[in-house]
C-alpha cells in the first residue's frame, strides 16, 4: 500500500483529503501535516512514504520550498504541488521546485487521483503545460552545465567520461545527474531520456 503525506495549514481540506485518498481506490495508507516542520519531521522518521502533497501557502513558508527542502533531504519521494491558484505559471514554479505535478484543489477527486495515480508509477504529470510551454519552462529549468551533461548522458558517457570531457571533477557530474533526474521526474538515466526527449528537450 502506498503512503501518502498531505501537508496543508487548513485543517478541513486536510482532513478531508486524507478522507478522500485513504483506502479504496488507491489502497493508500494517509497522513497529514499542518506544516513543513512537521512534514520534515515525518519524512525523517519513516522511510516508507512514497508521496506528499505540500500546499502553496503555509506558516511561515512558501510551499515551494518545501518541495526543495523535501527533495534534497528525501530525494526518493515524489512531491505534487497543491493550490487554489490554478494558473500555468503556478505549474511552471512548481515544475522548478522538482515536483512530478501540480493539483489545483478545484479539481474534482477523480481527477485528482488519476494524476496521483501516475506520479506513484513513477511518472511525471503536466496536463496543463502540454506543448511548448512545458518546453519552454524546463529550458528555464537546466542550466548550461547540466544541457551539457544530459547531451553527454545521450551520448552515452559514464560519469567519469563526462567528468574528462567537462573538465569537472566526478562527484560533480553525479550532482548534476541528480539534479536532472529530480527536474525530469526520472529515477534512472534511460527514464531521464526517455522524459528529455518527450518534452522537446532533444532531438
Amino acid at each position: 500500500m502506498p503512503k501518502i503525506l498531505i501537508v496543508d495549514d487548513h485543517p478541513l481540506y486536510r482532513e478531508g483529503f486524507v478522507h478522500a485518498l485513504s483506502g479504496h481506490p488507491l489502497h493508500a495508507v494517509v497522513s497529514g501535516a499542518s506544516s513543513a516542520e512537521q512534514a520534515i519531521q515525518a519524512l525523517d522518521q519513516d522511510s516508507t512514504f512514497e508521496l506528499v502533497l505540500v500546499d502553496l501557502h503555509l506558516p511561515n513558508e512558501d510551499g515551494l520550498q518545501v518541495l526543495r527542502r523535501i527533495g534534497v533531504r528525501h530525494p526518493s519521494v515524489a512531491r505534487i504541488l497543491l493550490s487554489a491558484d490554478d494558473s500555468p505559471d503556478v505549474a511552471r514554479a512548481a515544475m522548478r521546485a522538482g515536483a512530478q505535478s501540480f493539483l489545483s484543489k478545484s479539481l474534482s477527486i477523480a481527477e485528482m487521483l488519476a494524476v496521483i495515480r501516475k506520479v506513484l508509477d513513477g511518472e511525471v504529470a503536466w496536463s496543463s503545460l502540454e506543448g511548448d510551454s512545458t518546453s519552454a519552462a524546463l529550458e528555464i529549468i537546466l542550466t548550461t552545465r547540466q544541457r551539457e551533461v544530459l547531451q553527454l548522458l545521450a551520448e552515452g558517457q559514464s560519469n567519469a567520461e563526462m567528468a574528462t570531457t567537462l573538465g569537472i571533477a566526478e562527484r560533480t557530474v553525479k550532482a548534476h545527474l541528480g539534479s536532472l533526474f529530480d527536474i525530469l521526474g526520472a529515477d534512472s538515466r534511460t527514464r531521464a531520456l526517455a522524459r528529455a526527449r518527450q518534452l522537446g528537450l532533444m532531438s
